[in-house]
């Protein structure tokens, strides 16, 4: 194996690794249960949430990549998904509420389980069909750079694992940054970062109610 194969391969890595990167930077469901996470010292279910929509992306972009995922644009399938994920955003709105009551009026710590945190982070993900998108934006952009004259399977399997690892990445540094800062903070701060999540996580309940609306009626979206 040539040094001019394995700097391509290592340009496929660095390349899908950011393209995930950039993915997570806009603020979402997956990033805001993170933050919540790590504000209450708890590390592990934060990370947890990452990997659950670390998967869940993997297996949008392995559907998108492969050639497997021509239901995910049927429009009885994203509204379904897109209505799922107004239940779970609910739901999660309702347990921060919840939270942010005992935060005040009680001192015992919070406890999340790793195993509902992976599978919140999945759920999240999963009802996110947008990130069809994503993959095929970013899956062109790097057949533009001209690395490879035909990008195989095996090229396409580590595009995939890359951008998912930097999207996960990401979303873990994020969690460890709030994690090691927490105690900086004030105990309002945490409370009034509750409340500002919660708007947040209502805002993205609009969103994909609009995404239906939009789908129902055959609407140009803007967003």
């Amino acid at each position: 194996m040539d040094c001019i194969f394995l700097l391509k391969i290592c340009v496929t890595i660095l390349f899908g690794m950011a393209l995930g990167a950039i993915s997570s930077i806009p603020v979402g469901a997956v990033q805001l249960v993170v933050i919540k996470k790590s504000l209450n010292h708890q590390i592990k279910p934060a990370f947890a949430v990452a990997a659950g929509s670390m998967t869940s992306d993997f297996i949008y972009g392995a559907l998108t990549l492969f050639g497997f995922g021509g239901f995910l644009h049927l429009r009885p399938f994203q509204i379904g998904i897109y209505s799922l994920g107004i239940l779970v955003l609910a739901y999660i709105v309702y347990r921060t509420m919840k939270e942010r009551h005992t935060l005040v009026n009680s001192d015992e710590p919070i406890i999340y389980r790793k195993r509902y945190s992976f599978l919140k982070g999945f759920t999240i993900a999963i009802t996110n069909p947008g990130m069809i998108v994503w993959w095929l934006v970013g899956y062109k952009l790097y057949l533009d750079l001209n690395l490879f004259e035909v990008a195989g399977a095996g090229i396409r399997a580590i595009f995939v694992i890359s951008g998912c690892l930097g999207l996960g990445g990401y979303l873990m540094f994020v969690g460890f940054l709030v994690y090691r800062a927490k105690n900086a903070f004030p105990e309002h701060f945490v409370h009034n970062a509750y409340l500002v999540l919660t708007v947040l996580l209502c805002v993205l309940i609009l969103y994909f109610g609009y995404k239906i609306v939009c789908i129902i009626f055959n609407y140009q979206t803007f967003l």
